[in-house]
């Protein structure tokens, strides 16, 4: 499972795997409260990307590009 660093290097993984098959690729997102970290985890059942956020101020940003 491997897990990028950088969101941008996560959200171009995760389009291709989505733009590979549509109808088979799903998003999980957990948030937790008690360290305010929130992880998504893009998956087609054959291939796992993984993301994790700790800061708040990172998660706002996130959370805009999700919007658009």
């Amino acid at each position: 499972m491997p897990q990028y660093q950088t969101w941008e290097e996560f959200s171009r993984a995760a389009e291709k795997l989505y733009l590979a098959d549509p109808m088979k690729a799903r998003v999980v997102l957990k948030y937790r409260h008690s360290d305010g970290s929130l992880c998504i985890k893009v998956t087609d059942d054959l291939v796992q990307w993984h993301f994790k956020y700790y800061k708040i101020l990172n998660l706002r940003n996130v959370i805009g590009n999700l919007e658009t």
